[in-house]
Order: structure tokens, then sequence, then C-alpha cells
């Protein structure tokens, strides 16, 4: 027969309900009460009809330590359920979102079915975006105007320095242009005229000298540009000297260039040193007069760089390729018939050598010859004394010059034989 306590009564052994605590704000639930009589009558149960004390002190306070872990763990979960939902509360989560986050905080300890995830109110920054094509951004930002700062400033600072030395270097080296095109030319007349010096010396029986030296802007100026066409370093820093950005065209450059050479030839004629180098060249040139020599040059540059002008469609007059040496006790070769004067007499139509070989001819016809006398003749010979015009000379004029030559040496034998 078995025996059943009452519900109410307390169990030998087992703390009254009441004594245990409770966590703040806990109530007991009516269920738990019955279960635990339930599980306490069981446990109480003594197999045979008989209970015996140790059995049902044994099963007693078995039931007691199940019932009080079962406690703890709904005072446990109920604790973290009201946590979690006072902070789901707090954070203004939806009521459909709170089962979810109670959910995720117990996750690791107790094993539950799962749960969809909770969908949180939509916001602009948070809502998933269609993949955008793919842009290549470089270009963009390389379109973007910089930023004015600090750095900036510094940088345009120091471009400006650059420049300014830059200037400075170009100052420099157009001064260091002059004075080698000065020199140049000092050096090539002073050259003449130690050749006209030596010459003297031992001058033979021609009675005439030919120069084939020719000191014009375009001869000197064309030194400058076969040197950079030649070489590119030669080019840049003929460039830098002239005030011309590397890369210039011929054109330009060439332009530059003749324009610093016309002024070098300007100003080496007032400087002190071509002014004496001047005086040098005409007295050894008087000397030849007195020693009835005739110096024979051509008057103007024939060189290539005329070609490179023709190529780069540029003009020239006649000073640019007149020769520095001309000189009115100089016998030249003109570029046309027009030119030359009393003073200063140039012949066309003929090269240097025939007109060499011609006043050769004339001092042997005539050895009584004087140099102004000799000009005088080929003066003669290539004006057209009815119409006032000067003309070439040709084979027409080469020999009536000759006939002038004889008859005013008939005329000199006579005047000796009147006298």
């Amino acid at each position: 027969m078995s025996v059943r306590l009452p519900p109410n009564l307390p169990r030998p052994g087992v703390p009254a309900r009441g004594l245990r605590e409770e966590g703040p704000g806990e109530k007991a639930k009516p269920g738990e009460g019955k279960a635990s009589g339930k599980a306490s009558a069981k446990g109480g149960l003594v197999k045979g009809g008989s209970a015996k004390g140790t059995s049902a002190k044994g099963g007693a306070q078995e039931s007691a330590g199940q019932e009080g872990t079962a406690a703890r763990s709904a005072e446990a979960e109920r604790g973290g359920g009201d946590a979690a939902k006072g902070s789901q509360q707090k954070d203004g989560m939806a009521p459909s979102t709170q089962r979810g986050a109670a959910a995720a905080g117990f996750a690791g300890l107790v094993e539950k079915p799962a749960i969809p995830e909770p969908t949180l109110a939509p916001q602009p920054q948070a809502q998933p975006q269609a993949p955008a094509p793919q842009v290549d951004v470089a270009p963009l930002q390389a379109r973007q105007l910089p930023t004015p700062s600090s750095g900036a400033s510094r940088e345009r600072t120091a471009t400006d320095g650059q420049g300014a030395n830059a200037a400075k270097e170009a100052a420099e080296g157009r001064a260091k242009l002059r004075l080698a095109l000065i020199n140049r030319l000092f050096r090539g007349l002073s050259e003449v005229v130690m050749k006209l010096t030596n010459f003297l010396a031992n001058p033979g029986r021609q009675g005439v000298v030919t120069l084939p030296v020719v000191l014009s802007e375009s001869s000197v100026a064309h030194e400058w540009w076969k040197s950079a066409n030649a070489v590119p370093e030669d080019r840049q820093y003929l460039a830098l000297a002239l005030g011309e950005p590397p890369v210039t065209d011929d054109a330009a450059l060439l332009q530059a260039l003749r324009r610093e050479v016309n002024e070098a030839f300007t100003e080496f004629l007032r400087s002190p040193q071509g002014v004496d180098v001047r005086k040098q060249y005409d007295a050894v040139l008087q000397k030849y007069e007195a020693a009835r020599i005739q110096p024979v040059i051509a008057g103007h540059d024939t060189g290539p760089l005329l070609e490179e002008c023709a190529r780069l469609g540029q003009t020239y007059g006649r000073e640019f390729t007149r020769s520095l040496l001309l000189s009115p006790w100089m016998l030249a070769i003109s570029q046309s018939p027009d030119e030359g004067s009393h003073t200063q007499v140039m012949v066309a139509g003929l090269t240097l050598a025939q007109l060499g070989a011609l006043v050769g001819h004339l001092r042997r016809l005539n050895p009584l010859l004087s140099n102004a006398q000799l000009r005088t003749l080929l003066l003669r010979a290539s004006t057209d004394m009815k119409l006032s015009l000067r003309k070439a000379l040709g084979q027409q004029e080469v020999e009536q010059v000759q006939e002038l030559a004889r008859q005013l040496l008939r005329l000199r034998a006579v005047e000796h034989l009147v006298v």
C-alpha cells in the first residue's frame, strides 16, 4: 500500500518553499508547486508496499535537487529573456525582432530552433544597391583641377625660380655667343692682315693676289648653323643662347641667328679691337697700292647658307652676303652689274680666278699700270658709255679692256718720246 503525502505539507529533510531565495521581481508559478509535489510523491513511492525511512529521505532529497536545478534554469532563462527584452525595447527595435535578439543572445547556451533573421527598419544608407558598372576612375580624377594648397604654392615658387634661372642662363649664353662672334670677326680679319703681310714680303712678278676669303654675315652664320645641324647639343645650346625654345624649327632658329650675327658685325666695327684691326688692314692695303700689286677678292658670299635660306623661304639683301674685306683699294666681284662705284670698283660676269688671271694679263700687256689705272680700265669696260649703264664682263668686254691697256701703254710711250 502506498502512502501519498499531502502537497502542502513539508517533507522531512526538505526546506520549506517559502524559505528559498528568489531573484528580484521573480514569482513562483502555480504549476511548479504541483509538478514538484507530483515528482516528490512519485519519488517517495516504496516498492513492494513498504516505505523505508532512508529510501524516502533519499528520494525526497533527489527530487528536491532536481526541482532546484529546474527552478534555477527557469530563472536564468526568464532573466535572460527580460534583459534581452529590455535591451531590444531600449534600442527601438520592432516587437517582431525581440524574439530574434533573444535567440541570438542565447544561441551559444541553449539550442533552439532557428528563427529567421530579423528585418531592421529600412534606412537609406543600409539599402542594398545593385552592382554598379565598372568605371575607370583615373581619367575622372585626372580631369579634376588641383585644389590650391601650400604645397602648390611652393611648387609655383620653385617653377618661377627655375624660370628666372633659365632667363639668366639665356642672357649669359647670349652674351657668350656675342663675344664669340666678335672674336671670330677679329680673328678672321687679323688672319687676312697676316697673310697679306707675309705675301708682301715675296710678291712675285704677276702684280696680283687673289684672296679666296669671304668674311660676311652669311659666311659667319653658316659656321654656327653647320655645327648646330651636325651636333644636337650644339643646336640646343645655340637655341638657348638665342632665347629660342630647344624644339624650335629651322626657320625660327636661323632667323634668330641672323639677327644676332648682324648685331655682332655692327658692334665689332664700333668696338676698339675692331677699329684697331681695321686700321691695320687698311695700312697693309696701302702698301699693296704702293707696290702696284692688286688684291682681288669676292665681294659676296655664295656659300651653302644661301641655299638654306631659299629652302626655308627667307629673303636677304646684299648686306647679308657682302664681305667685310671690301675696301677702295680692293678689286672685287659683284653679284650684279649695277653694284659698285668709282671708289669701290666691282665687276660682274667673271669668277675670282678669271678676274685674277685678267689682271695678271693686263699687267703683262702694260707693266706700267698702277692699281688705280687697272680699276679704272675695268670700270670703263663694264660700263655702257652711251646708256650710262653697268654691264657684265663678257668676251667682248674682256677684249675691250685688253685693248685699253695697250692704248694706255702706247700713250705712255709717246709721252716719254715727246718729253
